[in-house]
């Protein structure tokens, strides 16, 4: 029990516990009470603790004063939590009705302006994608995710990686990893094309970009931040076919040189579109949504262990970087504090490869 005070006018320190006066209404101390005077609930109430329980006190006992002291200032420490939560926690000088203005301040969002300006049909198609036909036995055109579809599977992910899931962590860093990658090559492409371009103004070839007299105007509005990653990558494959284009019209390109260039940018962009959609598809299965890294733990039951093994089997063997969290997506709503050394010990434990069999017999049993 801290320093004791005497609650009358003039309050006395008492130098030991046997020169309270009882009669007195005394009480503890602390230097973490929200009281000015220091009073000290949490001792109180263990001192107090047999009146408490009586529900009813008998006035004559010698402790009743502090008894009725600590019921005053219970009220009164409701009475400051009251305060505190009608200023939304601010400070003190804040003003009542100032701070109730947060509560007022909606969640950020788009009013809808967001557009993409597309010029070519390349592009275009990237972005809508293409399904078969219904019916159509021999389909003409392969299926093919487009922009809409890979920026909805992203979304999934970054979703996935809300509930701590390393599988989903790991395959949106790989994801932009790969776009980074192609946005480098589309942009080495476009450099080619308009240093032959340049080359050729200098000589007094006077010319402008070819571009749609009605490009496409497409309204976006996403809800992730991987959304308008992949509009970047298809306005900069736009760019990059009417940049390749105008090479070629003015002969500073073959046709089939032209060719290949723009199929070789498009076909970058269908391998990652693809396979963004194959990643969603196998975490989003019924079997593997439960997924995160508390299932690799050891003490995790059995349905957990087969969903590790069957995730292992489809999409690989999880980078021990990226499940520590010392490697982490561009954008995760993954919300941890900093892990304990304790904690960093214990993941760096976890065997995250499997011996083969079982991994393959989990991911069999998934796919029945």
């Amino acid at each position: 029990m801290g320093t004791s005070f005497a609650g009358s006018s003039t309050v006395q320190i008492a130098t030991s516990s046997t020169a309270i006066d009882q009669s007195v209404d005394a009480f503890s101390r602390s230097l973490a009470s929200p009281f000015a005077d220091g009073y000290d609930l949490d001792t109180e109430r263990a001192i107090l603790a047999h009146l408490i329980a009586d529900g009813d006190p008998d006035p004559a006992d010698p402790l009743f004063g502090r008894y009725q002291l600590l019921l005053e200032r219970e009220e009164a420490l409701n009475h400051m939590r009251e305060a505190h939560s009608l200023r939304q926690g601010s400070d003190p000088l804040v003003r009542p009705h100032e701070a109730q203005e947060i509560s007022r301040i909606g969640q950020l969002g788009s009013d809808g302006a967001d557009r993409m300006r597309l010029h070519t049909r390349d592009a275009m198609r990237l972005f809508l994608g293409r399904s078969v036909v219904p019916g159509e036995q021999a389909p003409q055109h392969r299926p093919m995710a487009g922009g809409r579809r890979v920026a909805a599977a992203l979304r999934a992910l970054w979703s996935l990686s809300g509930n701590d899931n390393p599988y989903a962590d790991w395959k949106l860093i790989e994801i932009a990893d790969r776009i980074a990658g192609i946005r480098r090559a589309n942009e080495l492409e476009q450099q080619h094309a308009r240093q032959l371009l340049d080359a050729a103004r200098e000589k007094g070839l006077e010319y402008s970009v070819l571009q749609s007299r009605e490009p496409a105007q497409v309204s976006l509005g996403f809800g992730s931040p991987y959304g308008y990653m992949i509009v970047m990558l298809l306005v900069e494959l736009d760019y990059l076919v009417r940049l390749v284009r105008s090479a070629v019209l003015r002969d500073l390109l073959s046709s089939t040189d032209g060719f290949r260039r723009i199929g070789s940018a498009k076909h970058r962009c269908l391998s990652v579109f693809h396979f963004a959609v194959h990643c969603q598809r196998v975490l989003t299965r019924a079997e593997l949504l439960p997924l995160s890294r508390v299932d690799f733990l050891p003490n995790a039951d059995a349905a957990a262990r087969q969903r590790i093994e069957a995730a292992r089997a489809l999409l690989g063997a999880l980078p021990r970087d990226v499940f520590a969290g010392t490697r982490e997506p561009r954008h995760s709503r993954r919300r941890v504090s900093r892990l304990s050394d304790a904690e960093l010990r214990l993941l760096d434990s976890v065997p995250l490869s499997g011996d083969g069999a079982v991994p393959e017999a989990a991911a069999a049993a998934l796919v029945q």
